[in-house]
């Protein structure tokens, strides 16, 4: 690994993504080099971008073009793993499915839903503290970390929690990492829980008139029958529907799957096994982050999302292109409009109003590089940001990491 004395009126511009340019790209084969290349940073001042699949990599405020690019797809692979302990190892640049290829030999998995797994790597998916709809039943990757190894902004390599589940010592700061979205801390590995893959799976989609509905309808559903582990209610153009997932035994599957058919009605569709899985995986990956198309993600209280959610589907009114997605009893919505649309700025503004006033956050996930200036990306201003802001301080002295990025 090499690192240059950048001098930008010298050095050409890479462009990881739309929008985000960094002067000299690094990559790292081990950890020593994340170090080397962040204590180099912090002392001249120089910008670190780290990413791993650049999956969401945009999200946040607009920064200037960086000084590095830290690439750690080169940190890759499994490091210990342990089925009968139920406990996994990896480096931080390994992307999901090849994690989850390698726990479904011995019948095990990480229950996410996460977009891409072939591209979106567990260090991003545990920075970024994304959880998919199975989070309703399965929790998040948050719930899972029982260790990490990570470099702070200033060149320490650390080490937090271990790979014995009892042990609770540490487990602090893998979980306060998740979701810090590399404004900390660079991952270089992470221990995990796994658990048994379900030996098979079932989903049921039923059909209804408007957002609303197809919501109130999921989370009846979901007080009715503890063994859901997902259900949404989505928009795809002008078609509104519920999908409810069943995993487990066959018996209980089937069960499940009835029971849901007669609570939906007669508009129903049947997906068993890979059709399931197929249907879930295509479902996330149309809300992933995509830089030709705007992604909001909303949260509120679930007991006010059906409300929440029909005020906004009342604003795209009959344009073409637009999707949603509602996790009933996560009190999520995920919003994907096309762009650029002419009329795309005053949707959003009025998305964001709505969303102020029933008191609930919101993430710009994606937009293009122009549009991104529509909304604050991370919505109102949390309480605590000042602790917030002193934490980074603490990891991150020289302010190197994503700087500007996140609010902090």
């Amino acid at each position: 690994m090499t690192m240059t004395s950048l001098d930008a009126t010298n050095v050409p511009l890479h462009e990881l993504v739309p929008g985000i340019r960094v002067h000299e790209i690094v990559t790292a084969s081990i950890p020593g080099h994340v170090s080397e290349l962040l204590v180099h940073a912090a002392s001249s001042r120089s910008s670190v971008i780290p990413f791993g699949g650049k999956r969401s990599i945009a999200t946040g405020n607009r920064i200037e073009a960086a000084h590095y690019g830290l690439d750690l797809t080169g940190l890759r692979g499994v490091i210990a793993y342990e089925p009968a302990d139920l406990t996994i190892s990896v480096w931080a640049g390994t992307p999901l499915a090849e994690l989850q290829a390698v726990l479904g030999e011995h019948g095990q998995e990480i229950p996410i839903d996460a977009p891409h797994p072939d591209q979106t790597t567990i260090g991003g998916l545990v920075a970024t503290g994304f959880a998919g709809p199975r989070r309703l039943r399965s929790g998040s990757l948050r719930d899972l970390l029982i260790g990490c190894a990570y470099v702070r902004g200033d060149g320490l390599a650390a080490k937090a929690g271990g790979m014995v589940v009892k042990n609770v010592s540490g487990f602090e700061i893998p979980r306060f990492l998740h979701g810090s979205w590399g404004a900390l801390a660079v991952l270089t590995s992470v221990n995990l829980k796994v658990t048994p893959r379900p030996r098979t799976e079932g989903t049921v989609v039923g059909a209804f008139p408007d957002i609303a509905t197809a919501t109130n309808a999921g989370h009846a559903l979901i007080a009715s029958n503890q063994a859901i582990q997902a259900c949404v209610a989505f928009r795809r153009g002008r078609v509104f529907a519920v999908a409810v997932r069943a995993m487990g035994r066959a018996a209980a599957v089937n069960e499940t799957m009835t029971s849901t058919v007669t609570a939906v009605g007669d508009s129903v569709e049947h997906l068993e096994g890979n059709q399931s899985m197929e249907f879930w995986q295509e479902l996330v990956n149309r809300f992933a982050e995509n830089p030709d198309r705007i992604v909001l993600a909303i949260g509120a209280r679930p007991r006010d999302i059906a409300t929440l959610a029909a005020e906004v589907d009342s604003v795209f009114g009959e344009m073409d292109g637009v999707e949603t997605m509602v996790s009933p009893g996560l009190g999520v919505m995920r919003v994907s409009l096309p762009a650029p649309d002419d009329g795309v700025g005053p949707m959003i503004e009025a998305i964001v109003s709505i969303a102020t006033d029933h008191g609930a956050s919101w993430v710009l996930e994606s937009a293009p590089p122009s549009l991104r200036s529509l909304a604050p990306p991370w919505g109102p201003v949390p309480e605590g940001v000042d602790l917030m802001r002193s934490v980074k301080r603490e990891f991150d002295p020289a302010g190197i990491l994503n700087p500007g990025r996140l609010f902090v």
